[in-house]
């Protein structure tokens, strides 16, 4: 019977502990908060329709609200690639592996440095670290292209042609990687930033109004039975209450008025088109500049071979 019991303990419990998470934040107190579990309770399970009914701006701007918080977050999904390195490309596995090698000798040489006191030669400390793996798929292109020019006859067109490949390849690179800065800079960290400050204060504000709005129908179901010696109290109580549920309803639609007037997405926008638009403008440039070397270098190839066999 005891094993019974507290097993149904048990579960009352687990159930109030799921009520009690889905309510956050709630008041501080704990008697308010286990009003506000009670009420939540009732709604949920006991099936009360006596629910004080939101404005009809206020579920308008809810809704607007969860719609400009989902774009946020997709966006912000996609453009945090321009926060990884080497995004465009798979890097291969002897460059991670060097790569990796040098950050942990560095994070060697660091630990040494603060053990000593930083007493170390400024031979070994202050040594700069190598970066062996491309940060893009131009810089790798440069990188193999340079390491092929130096495999074949400098003299030949194919070394020439190698060599102009890598210079443009890398200010290709250089640009992509300003780019990503750029991108980072006047997309990403704002979008991330509205979420993180005005959608989440409004989030917030949003979960305050829901848990006034529990300790004021809370009052108000109570009142309906109290005896009438204690409805006084139980009035001024309910009274209270109401008070701060439409202040914490005025707050959080003004916190939404915020997140939905704000501009901040479509300027974001624009300057993220404006950045991609530098960008490609200035790669056509520099490819614009290498093609016809590159067909002038492949015209002499075939006539010096051509001459060859004749």
């Amino acid at each position: 019977m005891s094993e019974s019991f507290n097993a149904a303990g048990q579960q009352i419990n687990a159930v109030l502990s799921s009520f009690t998470q889905s309510l956050k934040p709630l008041g501080r107190e704990v008697g308010k908060q286990w009003i506000q579990v009670q009420q939540f309770a009732k709604e949920r399970i006991g099936g009360s329709t006596d629910v004080t009914e939101l404005p009809p701006e206020y579920r308008q701007l809810e809704e607007k609200v969860d719609k400009i918080k989902a774009a946020h977050e997709q966006l912000l999904k996609v453009s945090r690639n321009y926060t990884l390195p080497a995004y465009d490309y798979e890097p291969a596995l002897n460059d991670k592996v060097v790569d990796f090698a040098n950050t942990v000798s560095s994070g060697a040489t660091s630990l040494a440095d603060k053990l000593s006191g930083g007493q170390i030669a400024q031979g070994s400390a202050s040594r700069p670290v190598s970066q062996e793996t491309p940060p893009s798929l131009s810089h790798a292109f440069a990188k193999a292209a340079l390491q092929a020019a130096e495999s074949v006859n400098p003299e030949e067109p194919l070394a020439a042609a190698l060599k102009k490949f890598a210079n443009a390849e890398e200010r290709a690179g250089n640009m992509r990687v300003k780019q990503d800065s750029d991108a980072v800079a006047k997309f990403h960290n704002p979008l991330l930033k509205t979420l993180n400050q005005k959608i989440a204060d409004a989030m917030k504000a949003r979960r305050n109004v829901q848990s006034v709005r529990l300790t004021y129908d809370a009052c108000r179901s109570r009142l309906k039975g109290v005896p009438p010696e204690k409805a006084e109290a139980l009035r001024t109580e309910m009274e209270k209450s109401e008070d701060e549920f439409v202040v914490a309803v005025d707050d959080a639609m003004g916190k939404m008025k915020l997140v939905v007037e704000n501009n901040e997405m479509l300027r974001a926008i624009a300057d993220l088109v404006a950045v991609q638009l530098q960008y490609h403008k200035s790669v056509a440039e520099v490819l614009a500049e290498l093609s016809p070397e590159i067909d002038e270098l492949v015209i002499t190839n075939e006539a010096i071979y051509t001459a060859g066999t004749q």
